[in-house]
């Protein structure tokens, strides 16, 4: 069982693009080692871990630029998967004043994220206080691989589930604090449906592939989605869109359960 975060959360995902100050007066590249953070510099040494407290780099994201330091390296021995290393953050001004924390809070009260890397060899950071964050946690490593099968199709998957983007479009209906119950066809994640609830929709990489019912009726309405998304008008309602018909769908490999 899951709770989903606010989608103002959402906008916490920067891509790292160079290296700028360390506290030992050398440049360097940081780049991903799955989750962790590693900084090699021009002088051969390799940082990562508790070695990278204090460095400062610069991350680019949709809104401009942000300056950044690692404040400090914990273990996260509770994600699915094996452990995440958590790294807390601080927003500087281009001068050094420091600004507040990079994150916000998770339902742990966390403020911390990690590296994703990507299939190009870059990487981004993400907080786990968001939708990128969260499906990591619960097993879907986008840089890890099971039975042949690329989890970063799966993690996609999640991100869309979690925030009830049903189109795949970055338009978001859920709301913050609703509960759902996510399990997937690869057995990462299991299902704990809680009374009540009833099968929400399948899952791909790119959104949903039907819709039983909308999470949030308030926002978004089955016929709304038709609307918006007319490759999902024939697969909307509860007599369109079955877990069982569902599971001999290939190209679903996520579910849901909700409260309607």
């Amino acid at each position: 069982m899951q709770r989903p975060a606010p989608s103002s959360f959402l906008l916490l995902i920067l891509q790292a693009f160079f290296f700028s100050q360390t506290a030992f007066g050398s440049g360097g590249t940081l780049r991903a080692d799955g989750p962790e953070l590693v900084l090699d510099l021009e002088d051969g040494r390799i940082l990562r871990g508790e070695d990278l407290v204090g460095i400062r780099f610069v991350l680019a994201g949709r809104d401009g630029v942000v300056h950044v330091r690692i404040d400090g390296v914990e273990e996260d021995g509770s994600a699915t998967g094996g452990p995440l290393p958590l790294y807390s953050m601080s927003v500087h001004s281009p001068d050094g004043a420091e600004k507040g924390p990079f994150c916000l809070p998770d339902p742990q009260g966390r403020r911390a994220g990690f590296a994703i890397p990507d299939a190009s060899g870059g990487l981004s950071f993400t907080c786990t206080s968001g939708a990128e964050g969260k499906c990591v946690r619960m097993g879907y490593r986008p840089w890890e691989r099971r039975d042949g099968f690329s989890l970063r199709e799966l993690h996609k998957a999640c991100v869309h589930m979690l925030r009830a983007d049903y189109g795949g479009d970055n338009r978001p209906t859920t709301r913050n604090g609703t509960s759902v119950d996510i399990f997937d066809r690869f057995g990462i994640q299991r299902s704990e449906k809680a009374d009540g609830m009833r099968f929400e929709a399948a899952w791909g990489p790119d959104g949903a592939l039907c819709v039983a019912h909308p999470r949030i009726a308030q926002n978004v309405s089955l016929e709304d989605i038709a609307s918006r998304f007319p490759w999902l008008a024939g697969r909307l309602g509860p007599e369109l869109c079955s877990l069982e018909s569902m599971r001999a769908e290939p190209r679903a490999i996520l579910f849901n359960h909700s409260n309607p």
